[in-house]
């Protein structure tokens, strides 16, 4: 299932993109203005190079300090037309930039109907399995052969269960999750992945099997083939670029699903966490707040590390950071060592091999500092282990 941990990667992966797109649209935007003050050869004179190079590296650094909060510099006179097309060109930036980030959180956000669509996919795929079986089994029949398959697989009482459920179809229909439109990946799997399986041909030739054997049947389908076949996996791969990651989310909610899934017990579905709602929202606040504190979160960074210039840092490492501090000043629940140990465990499986210890010993420090500022405030349950 979620836990907050995935949902710091989601967000790092969400913000990771933001601050790429940020960069390189910046660049893009910059680059169109300065381009409109490049020497012509058509119409200027080779010897005005120079003071078209001096005018580009001043409306550079006009629309560079667009993106700071500090006063401009003497940096020399721009025209009211150039200081225009520099507001222009820093107005077109914050309105593309707006339109990004809310893409990318929508994104982010739509993961949870995402997970929650596949995870009622995958429960619903032994019934179109059976149903594969049933259609084999008939056809089989209707062409006279003496020996048929078995349809042990489509008389499976524990899918004809999945196959009954209201809350389940109710749910899936709700949503419009099915495999019938995907009929043909179904017939596929069931013909090349199930058929040769060998404890599949085994409970097929069973001549009644127990419901034990029955209940170990749907457990198998799930364990050993829609989570273990790359036939299988490269659909869900094609369909979710972080089908690895997520995998692991919906294979522990399927697999709770069925720990009490008996034939006396009624299906019980899973949500996406214990506090879905909540961690939603967490998750929610956290990309926004290191968004919308960006600048003072760099500014902090980069005033208060020594020997380190933001701009040299692995990417990775610097969203990291920019989150653990957005997330210590915005959650006051949250404690600080449980924040810190949080993105250290993040940068080791994302970033660099160093990244531990440099986002351990730069957190360490800006946790002390920020907190007895002030600007690191904790109450509750985040006053616990903070010492």
């Amino acid at each position: 299932m979620l836990n907050r941990r995935v949902l710091r990667v989601k967000a790092m992966q969400s913000l990771y993109s933001y601050f790429l797109l940020q960069s390189s649209l910046r660049d893009l935007i910059e680059e169109e203005l300065v381009a409109k003050y490049a020497l012509d050869p058509a119409l200027h004179d080779f010897a005005d190079r120079k003071l078209f190079e001096t005018k580009q590296n001043l409306i550079k650094a006009y629309f560079r300090n667009k993106f700071t909060d500090e006063p401009i510099k003497a940096l020399g006179a721009l025209a009211n037309e150039e200081l225009q097309d520099v507001e222009n060109s820093y107005r077109n930036y914050e309105k593309l930039m707006n339109a990004e980030v809310k893409s990318i959180k929508n994104t982010m956000m739509s993961e949870r109907v995402r997970l929650q669509d596949a995870y009622l996919k995958i429960l619903l795929l032994p019934v179109s399995f059976a149903f594969c079986n049933e259609q084999d089994l008939g056809r089989t029949k209707s062409s006279l052969v003496e020996s048929f398959p078995s349809g042990n697989l489509s008389q499976n009482s524990f899918i004809l269960k999945l196959k009954e459920d209201p809350a389940l179809y109710e749910l899936a229909k709700k949503r419009e999750v099915d495999w019938e439109a995907e009929s043909s990946n179904v017939i596929h799997w069931y013909k090349d992945v199930l058929s040769v399986d060998q404890y599949i041909i085994n409970y097929q030739v069973l001549k009644v099997p127990s419901q034990e054997q029955q209940f170990e049947c749907v457990q198998y389908l799930y364990k050993k083939i829609i989570f273990k076949s790359e036939i299988i996996g490269s659909y869900f791969d094609k369909h979710d670029l972080r089908w690895n990651e997520n995998k692991s989310i919906i294979r522990s909610m399927v697999l709770k699903t069925l720990k009490n899934f008996h034939s006396e017990n009624p299906l019980e579905l899973q949500p996406l966490s214990y506090n879905e709602d909540d961690d939603f929202k967490y998750v929610d606040i956290l990309f926004s707040e290191t968004v919308g504190r960006e600048y003072e979160l760099e500014t902090i960074i980069s005033k208060r590390v020594k020997n380190w210039d933001t701009s040299r840092m692995a990417t990775t490492d610097l969203v990291i950071l920019k989150m653990a501090l957005a997330e210590m000043m915005t959650f006051p629940s949250i404690p600080i060592k449980v924040t810190i140990n949080e993105y250290i465990e993040i940068s080791k499986n994302y970033s660099t091999p160093r990244s531990k210890q440099f986002v351990n010993g730069i957190l360490d420090v800006l946790a002390n500092e920020l907190s007895s500022e002030g600007i690191i405030k904790k109450s509750g349950r985040g006053l616990l282990d903070n010492k």
